[in-house]
Formats: structure tokens, sequence, C-alpha cells
């Protein structure tokens, strides 16, 4: 690998956001930062009558552009980004060192993901482009080229892959949610495939709530995703990763004074859904963290709240270990309140939470 890149002077202050947070294993996970850095943590923790954890900070990557997102190699020795420069790039986790792997036309990757059994890095793009990156390949001084390509019909919004790497799923502008097995993929790099390979449904959220966070359960036998207004929908999938058994509710909302009247008036005030989380611990459990500045759990078999954590900033970024012991989180402003918001009152701070068992039902 070579660098093309002048080093910068690291720490672990955030200079801005968070933007995605991914584990690698049960206890160590990175952040990708605005601030152009990927950050790595260990969870420390100590077993009594109440588990104590800490958060110690490891290492720093200078990405010197804006990262939007991140993903692990599985054996934890390289990190993937995509970059504000259009590039997706990987990046040695011992030396720094990096290199170009792939890029999108005129705009970032919203998304990378590695997918280990096929041995490539998935991009999913703002141009509309599906795209495959092998480490293999040997692009002597050229721009590199894809192993797959795939044409979308819609700009995407957000993607996401199972932890088992079976499915592929995004939602895109149109608030339709496409998802395929990479079983309809697997031996077929090289030859032309179509649109066809998608399962595709209407938002149950109505087609005006943009799709802001999608997630998949470790084992894909449940997806879920929420919306700019509050709300979220989880459905089951069956061996055939067909969707069935729809729940929709509201997961942040809040009952507020009217602002725009002289009598008293209480409005209902919806706030961003900016995560969704599964748990392997319990098939019916979810968390949401949202720029309300809370972070849920949820029981949905008994559909109701199991505790509400609260910030003192909008939660922008969350995910919930392998293992589903701990839950990682990083605060600062999302943009919900749009410019009335920068005023520089939220802190940019990445922490995280033990789940308790008691913690995983409603009682």
């Amino acid at each position: 690998m070579h660098t093309t890149q002048t080093p910068r002077i690291t720490n672990d202050n955030l200079l801005d956001s968070v933007s995605e947070i991914r584990f690698g294993n049960n206890d160590i996970f990175a952040t990708g930062a605005w601030d152009g850095y990927i950050r790595f943590y260990q969870i420390l923790s100590q077993t009594g009558i109440q588990t104590q954890i800490a958060l110690d900070f490891k290492s720093v990557i200078d990405c010197q552009e804006p990262v939007l997102s991140i993903s692990w190699k599985r054996d934890m020795s390289m990190i993937f980004a995509a970059l504000a420069d259009n590039t997706v790039r990987v990046y040695d986790i011992k030396t720094g060192q990096n290199m170009v792997l792939g890029y999108h036309d005129d705009c970032p990757a919203r998304q990378v993901f590695w997918n280990d059994e096929l041995q490539v890095l998935v991009s999913l793009g703002f141009d509309k482009k599906l795209r495959l990156w092998s480490l293999k390949q040997n692009t002597m001084g050229m721009k590199p080229s894809p192993v797959y390509e795939l044409n979308l019909t819609s700009i995407p919004t957000v993607g996401e892959q199972d932890q088992n790497e079976r499915m592929f799923a995004y939602a895109d502008i149109d608030c339709k949610i496409k998802w395929f097995s990479w079983d309809k993929i697997r031996g077929n790099l090289n030859s032309n495939i179509s649109r066809n390979i998608f399962e595709i449904e209407d938002s149950k959220l109505g087609n005006r709530s943009q799709i802001s966070t999608l997630s998949i359960s470790h084992n894909s036998k449940q997806m879920g995703y929420c919306s700019v207004d509050g709300r979220g929908a989880v459905m089951e999938m069956n061996d055939r990763l067909e969707g069935q058994n729809r729940i929709v509710y509201k997961c942040h909302k809040r009952e507020e004074d009217s602002k725009q009247s002289f009598k008293s008036e209480k409005i209902n005030t919806y706030y961003v859904v900016n995560s969704l989380q599964f748990n392997c611990r319990s098939y019916d459990w979810v968390s949401t963290s949202s720029s309300d500045s809370t972070i849920i759990f949820w029981d949905l078999k008994k559909k109701n709240k199991i505790t509400t954590i609260p910030f003192d900033a909008p939660v922008i970024a969350s995910q919930v270990s392998p293992d589903g012991y701990f839950l990682a989180y990083a605060t600062g402003y999302d943009w919900g309140q749009g410019l009335d918001g920068i005023d520089n009152r939220f802190s940019n701070n990445v922490g995280a939470v033990f789940i308790e068992k008691q913690q995983l039902y409603y009682v």
C-alpha cells in the first residue's frame, strides 16, 4: 500500500460530528467523522453487582477528507472509508497507509460495506451506482474499475448489510425499500445482472417520510427502518427473505407548548431517528437514537418502551456490539433544527452503555 496524504496532528478530540460507528469485534469500535478522522476505541468492562464500563481511546487515522462511512475487514487488519472527495479508500490499521480502492462520479459514496465471502467492498453511491471493488485489482496507475456495477433507479438515502453478510438493503428518496440476497450475485460478478434481483416495497411510513436509518438483524430474520419524522417500522423476513408481519410505531415525539399561539396549546413535535439497532440477545428488542437527545430501548412484542436514556445533545449515530452487550453512540448536532441549531451548544462526544439483562424486556 502507499500513502498520498500528508499527516496532520491527531488526537481523540472530535473537531466535528461523527458520521458512522462500526464495531470490529465485541469491544472495539471505530468512528468516522466529518473532521476527516477515523478513531478507534475499546470498551473496558468490570463485572460486579452492576457492570461498570469505561471507554479507552486507542488510535486515529487521518483521512484529510470528511468521512461519510466506514467498514471493517473481518480480520480487523484494514478499515474502509467513503470520503467526501468521491473516493473509496482502504487503510492499514497498523500503519495508517492507504490506497484508493474505488470512486464514484461527481458525488461521494453514501456508505461502504465489506463482504468477506465475496472478498469485495460494496459502495452505495449518491450517483445512483452500486459498485463492488476488489482488493486484488492492479490499476497500474490508472483509475480503479469496479468488478461489478449496478445502476439504481433513485438516489439512496441509507443502506445496510447484515452481520452474516447474507443480504443487502437500502432505502431511496422515493421512500422505497429494496433488498436482495448475495446468493443472486455470488459467482456472477462478471456478468450483467439486472435490477430484478431486488425485492421492493413501498415504505410503510408513507411516501412523504424520508427514510433516515435502516437496519438488519444479525441473522437477517428482521429488517427495520425509521424516518425523519420520528416513526419506525420493523418487519420479519422469511427464509426466502420476503417481508412479512410488519409493525409500525411512533418512536420519537414530544408534546410541547406551541410557540405560535397566545393561548396555551399543546402540539406534537417529531424528531429525526438517526439510528435503529437490533440485538442478538433478544428477538423482540430494538433501540432508536434520535435528534431529541435520547436513546430508547423498545420491546416490540409488548409494544412498549423498556427504558429511555437522555443526553445533552442529539444522538447522531449508534451501533450495538455483535454479542449484544454494548451500545456505542455519538452525540452532536445533526441539523435536525436547521440553521437555528448552530450555536455551539451541542458538544461532540463518543460513549458507550452496557445493556443489562433487565433492559432487554419490558416488565
